[in-house]
């Protein structure tokens, strides 16, 4: 039977509804109530980077016009005047600032529109506590009665809102977790919800060369604030929360699924959490908010070095931050998803404004935020604290005056222009008695009215996916069925033989727009022997990317090749022994648990039988798969044990 003829039967066969988790796919909206004007919006994206212990805003944004008076008043921790990078001369005197000199990757950014830095941020009644302004900065309290003992977070109370149905494990709707906290152990009081309960993902131990080890779930036991300070405040960052792993196999999916593009990230925890986020993004992630976290910020002693004060404890700090921000952007960029997330950065409190007896600084409380990404409206906003020290408080701190920019204020413009929450929302989230700041974001990226609370749209509504083995034609029959297609591009086939790394084998072009049944169908006629995985990717015009659940065929027929690997387990040396009806250029490569090819040797395969033999014996011992290449294909994957 002809290929096509083939292909125009398959689409016969019988079919299994696509579940995730048990619930079938669907979309999240119909497209057909959305203004053009919203396409694009459902995705996007807010990061958020807490940093933590309070970052000292002053030496980290310098006021050129008050250089004097910082001088006097931090004369062994100042940076010199030769020292400090000026952002950007274009500003009136009293906006010039000088940034801290180990911030060149914000510079780098700021030039190129996509940073911006607000001034003079926080709330009335500051707290010097550690414990109590990180909550009252994640609760959406302040220093009033009324708001000092809010006992849910902002994140959970908007998410709660804006996605009802969405939490306790992968929905119909809601296939992602819709908030993720990164870097931390102890889940956030940010993502309670207004019952109390914990409806976030924690994603702890990070390792960026694989998926973080520790799957702290979602929490369910309800969860109260005390009001007392310090210890009993411990209790509401708690380690201990009940936990599931209803997410588990859905992360674990659409981060094997991403990748990042060739950008190098800080070898740090930091560069490692965002490295993550943006993998799971690229690998499909329709989660709306990501928390991470950098911590060391808390620099009572030492925050310099001395002599050069533009070393030391606060620059590497700063260093990190910006440098692993500005990878992170650089990989969106890559992957075709900087355009969809916005960066923000806050920190409990900012510092006093005199030095200490320690080259270092103590609690004092407003500081600088910074936002990233091409959603972030270029500038400074705000002008320049006043440090005259005649208005210090007998500690060195700001007066209440100083305060510029309530950080509600911030988090209700971003919620509402940049992520599109209605106003039935920010009321939701405690946000509507605060002013929004007006060029936060960038014109033309600012939501229109018409596009509150438009939630992401799934390009592709699955409803099919079979995969089956043909023995008389000695192919596999592949079948897929949408109920819709919205701004879609095409599907890729890909083929795995060990179910972990996949190969692209064919190209299927789709009908791009549909609200109505599309049926697909192809072949896979050089299938490889014994088992073997499928799957469907799906890719719109955006780059954003949708899978199938993998579907196994085992080869009854043996394909057009045998391969056999022996002795296994081995301590010396390997064979691999091939049959097969072609001759081609191949490779063997042994890969370690980590993914890691530890060894590779060029074949020469020839027509009929061949053995080819590999040396293990300097590996240590454990668990290896062993891949036989043709091209860029893999014909065979292959366990192997090495033993001593």
């Amino acid at each position: 039977m002809k290929r096509r003829n083939f292909i125009n039967n398959i689409t016969k066969l019988s079919a299994a509804p696509l579940l995730l988790n048990g619930v079938p796919l669907r979309s999240f909206a119909s497209p057909d109530f959305l203004p053009p004007s919203c396409q694009g919006i459902g995705d996007r994206v807010m990061v958020i980077i807490f940093l933590k212990g309070g970052n000292d805003g002053l030496n980290t944004i310098i006021p050129v016009d008050q250089y004097s008076r910082y001088a006097n008043l931090r004369p062994d921790i100042r940076i010199d005047a030769g020292s400090y990078i000026n952002l950007d001369t274009t500003l009136p005197v009293e906006d010039q600032v000088g940034l801290n000199p180990a911030m060149t990757s914000f510079k780098a950014m700021y030039d190129n529109g996509q940073a911006s830095l607000i001034q003079g941020v926080g709330y009335p009644g500051f707290n010097q506590s550690h414990f109590k302004s990180t909550d009252l900065w994640l609760t959406g309290g302040d220093g009033s009665p009324a708001n000092f003992n809010i006992n849910s977070g902002w994140m959970g109370r908007y998410l709660d809102s804006a996605f009802p149905g969405a939490f306790g494990g992968p929905t119909e709707a809601y296939p992602d977790p819709m908030g993720i906290q990164l870097g931390d152990t102890k889940p956030s009081i940010g993502f309670h919800d207004h019952a109390n309960e914990y409806i976030g993902v924690n994603l702890s131990k990070q390792n960026p060369g694989s998926l973080f080890g520790l799957l702290n779930g979602l929490g369910t036991a309800p969860h109260t604030v005390p009001s007392s300070d310090y210890g009993d405040n411990i209790n509401y960052i708690m380690g201990v929360e009940n936990t599931t792993n209803a997410y588990g196999s859905r992360i674990s999916s659409i981060y094997n699924n991403g990748n990042n593009s060739t950008i190098s990230y800080p070898n740090s925890n930091l560069g490692g959490q965002l490295k993550t986020v943006a993998r799971l993004l690229s690998g499909g992630s329709k989660t709306k908010l990501f928390l991470v976290h950098k911590s060391g910020f808390d620099t009572h002693a030492n925050q310099v070095q001395s002599g050069s004060t533009q070393l030391g404890t606060h620059a590497n700090l700063l260093q990190d931050v910006f440098d692993s921000i500005k990878a992170f952007t650089e990989d969106l960029t890559n992957l075709g998803l900087e355009q969809n997330v916005l960066t923000a950065t806050f920190s409990e409190f900012g510092r006093r404004i005199t030095q200490n007896g320690s080259m270092g600084t103590d609690h004092g409380n407003f500081a600088p935020i910074f936002l990233f990404g091409s959603g972030a409206a270029p500038g400074v906003r705000g002008t320049n604290i006043n440090i005259d020290p005649n208005t210090l408080d007998t500690a060195g701190n700001l007066p209440s005056s100083a305060l510029q920019h309530d950080y509600r204020s911030i988090w209700k413009t971003l919620l509402q222009d940049w992520l599109a929450a209605g106003d039935d929302v920010l009321s939701s989230a405690d946000f509507s008695n605060y002013n929004k700041i007006p060029g936060l974001v960038t014109p033309g990226l600012i939501v229109p009215p018409e596009c509150y609370n438009v939630t992401a749209l799934l390009p592709v509504e699955f409803s099919e996916f079979t995969a089956e083995y043909v023995a008389d034609e000695n192919l596999v029959a592949l079948s897929w069925q949408t109920e819709s297609e919205v701004n879609h591009s095409h599907y890729l086939v890909q083929r795995s033989a060990d179910n972990e790394t996949f190969e692209d084998i064919e190209l299927v072009d789709s009908a791009g727009e549909s609200s109505t049944t599309q049926k697909y169908a192809t072949v896979d006629d050089q299938p490889l022997s014994g088992i073997s995985y499928y799957r469907i990717k799906s890719i719109d015009l955006d780059d954003s990317v949708e899978y199938t659940e993998v579907q196994s065929v085992r080869n009854e027929g043996g394909g057009n090749e045998s391969i056999k690997l022996y002795p296994n387990p081995a301590k010396y040396d390997i064979n691999v022994v091939l049959t097969t009806e072609r001759e081609y250029d191949g490779t063997i490569q042994i890969f370690d648990l980590r993914g890691k090819k530890v060894r590779e040797r060029s074949v020469q395969v020839q027509k009929g039988f061949n053995k080819f033999n590999l040396s293990v014996e300097k590996l240590s011992n454990g668990n290896y798969t062993v891949v036989l290449v043709r091209g860029l294909k893999n014909v065979a994957s292959m366990k192997l044990v090495v033993i001593p």
